[in-house]
């Protein structure tokens, strides 16, 4: 029987020449672990609000899954963290007074859309491997899994991610095969019994870290009737689909709400086109030509050509995760003001026709004017060095100060980058000295 390395010490130029892609790995109480119980708790929060009120809230969500015993409530609001909870300790409090001894599962899948200190957090952990792997095309998911359930819902499966899971509170087994260990011709399989003598385990307790590749089939199993909890991080590294890229090329919005891959995955351009395995024959249908060709002849477009630097640069900026927690509230920025920006995750600046765009923390604006001034202004907030709003704004003309919209590029005269910069500080991508 196969048995899996334990490591005391986490190391990335070792993981990746070891482990990556490769083989399971076991890092024990490294103190490494990126995710807090306080972040961990706002983001499940922040996934769960508005969930409780209308019994249709959840009806078009798929990033929010509660189960009971196996099954799963018709109106999962009631179950789902509250404010009133307080942290992960109240939930589970609350949560035990009302199920007694059945078992129970919440799984938030895209967690860091949710919570800015677990996604910033998780950004600078993965960051280091970002830089010996390359940046992930398609994004990393984060998936919470908490809960006293005897075994995954979906049971023992095999997923296109390499997957690190972060266990945060409370004990938990994974079972691995090597390979497929059943003939039947299902993807998933809830009763493994049978297969039990094939397969290898490892348990994890609290900042615990463990990585398998994403050929390993698995399950999640409870070490015990106590509630656990771990953060799984999915990188993935097979089925890339053009689709995904297509889809963010044509997408006009943006938001906090999942990408439209999300929540289409599976669903045909054009019906009854594919055969069985899914493969388009030789020959197009004259709908996809015709589409192919509108999308070549487009794609010439200056604005799509910018359309298409934009989200390369918030791809870049993102780190790896999308989409990031959503903008916090606007405020406006007096002349005495001091800031300072993160020389880590630097503002991105790229020219985009006739104007800037400013990508930080995955999001983006645009800017109108010459590049030497906004571009020293960037500079600057990129040194990380305290410098006041009178500053920076003193090299731009006052000419032009009117109101101003954010989706038009602003102009570079001081209303314009004040408001730039009030939009930065949403974005988090600076903030104000002494906060």
């Amino acid at each position: 029987m196969a048995r899996i390395d334990i490591q005391r010490r986490f190391d990335w130029d070792t993981f990746v020449t070891r482990y990556w892609n490769r083989r399971p790995v076991l890092y024990q109480a490294t103190g490494v672990n990126p995710f807090m119980d306080t972040d961990v708790f706002d983001a499940a929060l922040g996934a769960s609000r508005g969930a409780m009120d209308p019994p249709t809230a959840l009806e078009a969500r798929t990033d929010v899954q509660f189960t009971i015993d196996q099954g799963q409530p018709v109106h999962p609001g009631p179950w789902l963290p509250r404010d009133t909870d307080g942290s992960l300790d109240g939930y589970d409090s609350r949560l035990a007074d009302a199920l007694g001894t059945r078992r129970y599962a919440l799984i938030i899948s895209l967690l860091h859309s949710h919570g800015y200190g677990l996604w910033s957090r998780e950004r600078a952990f993965f960051s280091d491997l970002w830089r010996r792997v390359g940046l992930p095309l398609s994004g990393g998911i984060t998936t919470l899994f908490h809960g006293n359930y005897e075994h995954s819902p979906v049971g023992v499966h095999l997923d296109r991610f390499t997957t690190f899971l972060f266990a945060i509170r409370g004990r938990k087994r994974m079972r691995f095969w090597a390979r497929r260990p059943w003939s039947m011709p299902v993807t998933t399989l809830v009763d493994y019994a049978p297969y039990l003598a094939e397969s290898f385990t490892a348990e994890v307790g609290p900042g615990d870290i463990l990585y398998w590749p994403a050929s390993y089939y698995h399950v999640g199993e409870s070490a015990s009737r106590d509630v656990a909890t771990s953060v799984n991080v999915g990188v993935p590294v097979t089925g890339h689909q053009a689709r995904y890229d297509v889809e963010d090329l044509v997408s006009t919005g943006r938001g906090n709400a999942p990408r439209a891959r999300d929540t289409a995955r599976g669903r045909a351009l054009v019906p009854d086109v594919l055969d069985g395995d899914g493969v388009l024959p030789r020959e197009l249908p004259a709908a996809l030509r015709q589409a192919a060709n509108t999308l070549r002849e487009s794609s010439h477009d200056s604005r799509t050509q910018a359309h298409i630097r934009t989200l390369w640069l918030n791809r870049r900026s993102a780190g790896g995760f999308e989409p990031p927690p959503p903008p916090a509230r606007r405020r406006p920025l007096k002349d005495t003001d001091i800031l300072h920006g993160n020389k880590s995750f630097p503002i991105l600046l790229e020219k985009t026709g006739t104007g800037w765009c400013c990508s930080a923390n995955g999001n983006a604006l645009h800017v109108s004017g010459l590049r030497q001034p906004v571009n020293k202004l960037v500079a600057t907030l990129n040194t990380a060095r305290t410098v006041s709003v009178g500053e920076l704004l003193h090299p731009f003309p006052s000419r032009g100060d009117m109101p101003l919209r954010v989706l038009k590029p602003l102009p570079a005269t001081r209303a314009g980058v004040r408001r730039m910069l009030e939009i930065l500080l949403t974005f988090r991508a600076i903030q104000l000295a002494g906060r």
